[in-house]
């Protein structure tokens, strides 16, 4: 069941995600109307939201395929709200092996992919689900960051950090 809802789960990230970390904006020609006053927007976060590895353990061994777990606390992963309007303690993760190296499809999979499509390859690994799978990662040590992301991209202030040796 799980395995047919990380397939199911990709689609919807693939639609709903498509501007999660990039900064691009599209720019019409000929367009001469002044930009409106900056405005600063309230932070939406997740005040109380807790995330933690479940696996790979900290100072722990892996092997190959890595297989990572999350539990999240006071957070809800909301896939179908992806790119829509941030609601306070939901959203979706992004997942940073060794600072994005290792967030390719060559290692993450699926959720590499799409961070192909989405410009942020090699920055992180996009996901709606508590699990990720990396494999082919080189022996040795390893960190991975996992940032919980509002619906609208931003990040919600809350992570977590776990290092591991892949044997």
């Amino acid at each position: 069941m799980k395995r047919v809802l990380s397939i199911v789960a990709v689609p919807v990230i693939a639609l709903g995600v498509a501007a999660c970390g990039s900064s691009d904006k599209k720019k019409s020609a000929g367009n001469t109307t002044p930009a409106p006053a900056a405005t600063t927007a309230k932070k939406t976060g997740a005040p109380g939201a807790k995330v933690a590895f479940v696996t790979p353990k900290d100072r722990g061994t892996s092997g190959d395929p890595l297989k990572v777990k999350v539990k999240l606390t006071g957070f809800k992963l909301a896939p179908q709200q992806v790119g829509k309007a941030p609601m306070q303690g939901e959203g979706h993760l992004h997942f940073a092996m060794d600072g994005g190296k290792f967030d390719q499809p060559k290692y993450s999979g699926a959720n590499g992919k799409l961070a192909v499509k989405l410009g942020v390859n090699g920055k992180y690994s996009p996901s709606v689900t508590p699990t990720i799978v990396y494999t082919g990662l080189p022996k040795g040590k390893h960190v991975l960051e996992v940032y919980l992301a509002n619906n609208d991209h931003s990040n919600a202030g809350v992570e977590a950090k776990t290092k591991f040796t892949v044997q």
